[in-house]
């Protein structure tokens, strides 16, 4: 009996001190919206004004990227808007308002002038970006890797709205349902992360038939070949997710994976919005091998009331992506002392659900 006890035990502390075997085998805290800034007192108001419920969701901020990634964090949002010709968002109305109430934005009028992809929120209204460009994002990040070369690896949600919005007098985006626009934004990407830089559908694919099979029966890359490097999911709707697996099945030649539904060839990464109401279907999706990025609070709900329900749901989970607009260091423009982090402060770890006993891991 107690020979069978001190077995059990050395067994446990060995799985403990184990290492995760494959990049999905961990969890790490992300960001929300990574590139937001604060939106300046005048559109607030102006906001509040029209909607005070709207106004309360948009309430929150970010340090810029290069400081997320200092403070651990592992998972970033961008939203992106297309801007072949340049200079669509360049006189964003929240702008005008801004100056003429005296404000000092900021705004990077010249770099809005320029053909590319742009990063902001909302147009008009939350158009203000610590990185307003995707290619000053990418670099920015890209950077920061480069100089910290064994880093976990990078996840980044590239976001697309790009429906007209049901505000008045915000201007519609360009609808990315186009294969040229999606092949510029994989330009845009495999330019701003060159060589080896990004881990891609055609590297975890492999050999195997599909991008589906490849992640449920051989797996992701190992974690010590992730270090380093970085992975994209384009989050849209699916009329632009079906035009850019066009002619791409399972996502060859692509540089983002993609969020399909589960029983579809190119489907290895889901979002799921509330682990509070789905934490059963992340937990059988990451033990299918699917790679997951949920949230732990949204539009400020959770921070006003200091309710970490949905953070520990999401933990739970075993979600390899829990996103917050409040990892350590974030701003608390509202003064309220909420902070979201794995247990014991960490911001990485084993995810419970695939590596349940634990191990070291080095951030």
């Amino acid at each position: 009996m107690i020979k069978t006890i001190l077995t059990t035990a050395a067994l446990a502390l060995t799985s403990a001190a184990a290492t995760p075997q494959a990049m999905n085998d961990i969890q790490v805290v992300g960001s929300h919206n990574s590139f937001k800034a604060r939106i300046p007192a005048a559109v607030m108001a102006r906001i509040r004004a029209a909607d005070a419920q709207s106004a309360d969701g948009l309430d929150y901020y970010h340090v810029p990227l290069t400081r997320q990634l200092d403070a651990g964090v592992r998972q970033l949002e961008l939203d992106v808007f297309a801007d072949p010709e340049g200079g669509r968002y360049a006189d964003p109305k929240g702008e005008a308002l801004a100056q003429a109430a005296g404000e000092h934005t900021g705004f990077d009028r010249a770099a809005m002038r320029k053909p590319g992809f742009k990063v902001f929120h909302i147009p008009d209204i939350d158009y203000l970006s610590s990185c307003p460009t995707l290619a000053g994002c990418l670099g920015e990040i890209d950077r920061w890797s480069r100089a910290h070369p064994d880093h976990l690896p990078i996840m980044i949600t590239i976001n697309a709205a790009d429906t007209p919005s049901s505000r008045p007098g915000i201007t519609s985006p360009l609808s990315l349902a186009d294969k040229p626009l999606l092949d510029a934004l994989d330009g845009e990407i495999r330019s701003g992360l060159p060589g080896k830089r990004l881990i891609t559908p055609d590297e975890v694919r492999g050999a195997a038939p599909t991008l589906r099979e490849a992640v449920r029966s051989r797996g992701w890359p190992a974690l010590s070949a992730a270090r380093g490097r970085i992975f994209i999911l384009l989050d849209v709707r699916a009329a632009v997710s079906d035009v850019y697996r066009a002619e791409h099945p399972s996502l060859a030649e692509r540089a983002m994976f993609g969020w399909y539904p589960d029983d579809q060839p190119e489907a290895a990464i889901q979002i799921v919005q509330d682990p509070l109401v789905d934490g059963d279907k992340i937990r059988r999706w990451v033990t299918e091998g699917m790679i997951v990025r949920t949230r732990t609070d949204a539009n400020t709900a959770e921070a006003r009331t200091r309710d970490h329900a949905k953070a520990r749901a999401a933990m739970a989970s075993g979600a390899q992506a829990v996103s917050t607009d409040y990892y350590p260091g974030a701003p608390d423009p509202l003064h309220l002392g909420f902070v979201v982090t794995l247990p014991k402060g960490a911001m990485a770890r084993c995810s419970p659900v695939r590596v349940p006993a634990g191990c070291r891991l080095r951030p």
